[in-house]
């Protein structure tokens, strides 16, 4: 990227690592996680940089805070009887009990999964245990409400598909084939609904549309009012697994 010449503290902001580039042709900020990166042309000078900066800051705070959710999002969850874990249709209760046998059940809308007094609950074999009955449970509250739902907005909209299934990736949201093929992401059911229906609708928008261009997002732009940019953004924040 350049020469590293060491870290500032920047009042409002914390450390700044401070980089000249000699391919650079403007000051630019770079946020990783962790670390917030300056880099500076050779033809700026450090106050220059420091001044583009300081008009930055509001948007470098949102951006690190959005950073810092997204990152405590794809941290492994730790199940035990405090946890807080919550989808669409239901809430993860974890209760200890005696006797030697994990057991589960689904009733209005809490998942209460009963784990054995005498197991290690951190242990990893337990933690898989109890993460397979989530992605279960999980698994056929989506069958059950998502295809509902995108069959109820692609009528709203007025665009057809051809078929509707559930995955399990920890990449994508959602896809469609150039056949109308749509997939769902089973982890859209830890979405709120509004940006469960933003995806619904962008891959709906892919049965006319099967690309990311200016015409895809106006699509998408004409059925959400104009948020499709600030949806994807705020899904970004997001990280489809557990």
């Amino acid at each position: 990227m350049g020469r590293e010449v060491g870290e500032i503290e920047v009042e409002g902001i914390g450390k700044v690592l401070v980089s000249y580039s000699g391919r650079a042709k403007y000051v630019s900020i770079r946020i990783k996680p962790g670390q917030i990166v300056l880099v500076i042309p050779h033809r700026y000078t450090l106050r220059e940089a420091l001044n583009f900066l300081d008009k930055k800051r509001e948007w470098i705070q949102d951006t690190v805070r959005k950073s810092e959710k997204r990152l405590s999002s794809m941290r492994p969850i730790l199940f035990d009887e405090s946890t807080e874990y919550k989808t669409l249709t239901f809430e993860v209760c974890i209760t200890r009990v005696e006797g030697p046998h994990f057991q589960s059940k689904l009733q209005e809308g809490v998942l209460t999964i009963y784990c054995p007094k005498s197991a290690d609950i951190a242990s990893e074999s337990v933690q898989t245990l109890i993460k397979k009955v989530v992605e279960r449970t999980m698994t056929v509250e989506a069958k059950r409400v998502l295809p509902d739902r995108l069959r109820y907005i692609a009528e709203r909209c007025g665009l057809k598909y051809d078929s509707c299934r559930i995955r399990n990736v920890r990449s994508i949201w959602g896809s469609c084939t150039k056949e109308s093929h749509i997939s769902l992401n089973l982890y859209l059911m830890r979405l709120p609904q509004h940006l469960i229906d933003y995806v619904l609708i962008h891959e709906l928008c892919h049965t006319v549309e099967l690309n990311h261009s200016e015409r895809f997002w106006a699509l998408v732009d004409s059925f959400t009012g104009g948020r499709a940019k600030s949806l994807r953004k705020e899904l970004r924040g997001y990280y489809p697994g557990i």
